[in-house]
């Protein structure tokens, strides 16, 4: 009998793994709030069928959970929990791309007893991050290695043929997401000692990243390091551990001094009916915007962040494309029209782990840098959508075969995931390439 699989959403991200799954031999079910994108997925595809679900209808989406063998869950974050609940009412399995959550985790014991896995974190980051550091770590530590230092960094951006904003940046994901993490905390050990990171100042001190072959990035610190100390299994021998997102020369700043003048606040809820994007910012900061917002934020005109607004529109007379929301809201709906990809440009996603080990009782220390760099394909799937999408698709293909006897809630940071699942990434494609130098 051939599998079935539910995939919930049809976003920038889901074409790559509905396409593998479908031409892997499994059924596939798109279900989607908009039928439309839906279709586009398929294409036409025997194996596909694309349906509309308003994801509020949850005894709708219940059903459809009934009727598959694993459901992918590709919604926002938030809905993740009610999917999860589904699958282990129906006893069913599930996949997603996204972090555990704590209610996710919740659920495991009750995963275990009923014999079901509930797989987490199976995108790039989270997932291909986790796969490819956990097999160096594995490897070095079966040839006697102990694992004393971790830094991991990871950045979808334009290919340097498509930089061509203030931004140095690009959509092939959520704009609103992209802001929301924008205000997020941080933590992370540095020689032992936790430094943490208030909102305010994760954009304030970027470190400088080599990608060798493609050029020299900014770096900042990916929400809680710290708690991955855990996650992976290290040991109290490790000093610094570190996970970082990658961003164009120049993101950091522009970003700071946008979160400085309240633009990415997701409250509150505002009427912008009336209102021109220029008219909003008057209002905020005085007239004209060319020399208040400078001095809001004591810097020269060409040090601010008035190329970056004026490239999104928001100092246009133009009346406000959204009628309700916050500045968040406002900001990420101009971003969405302004900084997208055109047709024929491609992406890149950029990753490097720098792992360090000791060797012979402390004698020897030696670190192996691991270096991911993918493009999009142009006028075809995007970087971010392959490198997101196929773990999650070959997780579930696995799982379609009784491949993964891990049941629970889990991330794939076991040999019995990640060695499949990164050796099939590399014959699509997606790979590494390691170095080793000795300190």
């Amino acid at each position: 009998m051939v599998k079935k699989v539910l995939v919930l959403g049809a976003g920038l991200v889901s074409r790559p793994l509905v396409r593998y799954l479908m031409d892997s031999g499994f059924e596939v079910t798109v279900a989607s709030r908009t039928v439309s994108k839906a279709e586009k997925l398929i294409e036409g595809h025997t194996r596909g069928k694309a349906l509309s679900l308003n994801v509020d209808d949850v005894q709708a989406m219940r059903q459809l959970v009934q009727n598959c063998d694993v459901a992918v869950s590709l919604l926002p974050a938030t809905r993740h929990i009610e999917v999860a609940r589904a699958c282990l009412d129906m006893g069913k399995h599930m996949a997603t791309t996204s972090y555990v959550s704590p209610q996710m985790r919740a659920l495991d014991a009750e995963a275990k007893e009923k014999g079901l896995l509930l797989l987490n974190e199976m995108g790039v980051d989270p997932g291909t991050d986790h796969m490819s550091a956990m097999k160096v770590i594995h490897t070095e530590q079966q040839a006697g290695g102990t694992l004393v230092g971790f830094s991991s960094w990871c950045g979808g951006l334009p290919a340097p043929e498509a930089n061509d904003n203030p931004f140095g940046y690009k959509f092939s994901w959520s704009p609103k997401g992209v802001l929301i993490a924008s205000r997020n905390p941080a933590k992370y050990l540095k020689d032992g000692k936790i430094v943490d990171v208030p909102p305010d100042r994760l954009f304030s001190d970027p470190a400088q990243v080599e990608i060798p072959g493609v050029g020299t990035f900014e770096g900042y610190p990916n929400r809680d390091s710290v708690s991955y100390m855990d996650t992976y299994g290290f040991s109290d021998r490790v000093k610094d551990m570190f996970r970082g997102t990658l961003r164009n020369q120049g993101y950091c700043e522009l970003l700071t001094q946008m979160i400085r003048l309240g633009l990415i606040e997701d409250a509150p809820q505002q009427d912008f009916s009336k209102t021109t994007y220029r008219g909003l910012l008057e209002k905020m900061f005085g007239k004209p915007l060319e020399e208040t917002i400078p001095a809001k934020l004591n810097v020269a005109a060409q040090e601010s962040p008035l190329e970056a607004m004026k490239f999104i529109g928001l100092l246009a007379d133009q009346p406000i494309e959204i009628e309700t929301g916050s500045m968040m809201d406002m900001l990420a709906d101009r971003m969405q029209k302004t900084l997208d990809y055109k047709p024929g440009e491609r992406d890149m996603l950029l990753m490097r782990h720098d792992i360090t080990f000791e060797y012979d009782g402390g004698q020897r220390k030696e670190r192996i840098t691991a270096i991911m760099v993918d493009f999009g394909i142009p006028n075809g799937d995007s970087s971010m959508a392959r490198t997101v999408s196929l773990p999650a698709a070959i997780g579930t293909r696995m799982l379609l075969e009784d491949k993964i006897r891990l049941r629970g809630v889990q991330i794939p940071i076991v040999a019995d995931i990640y060695n499949p699942v990164l050796d099939e990434l590399e014959r699509l494609g997606i790979g590494f390439k390691e170095t080793r130098e000795k300190l």
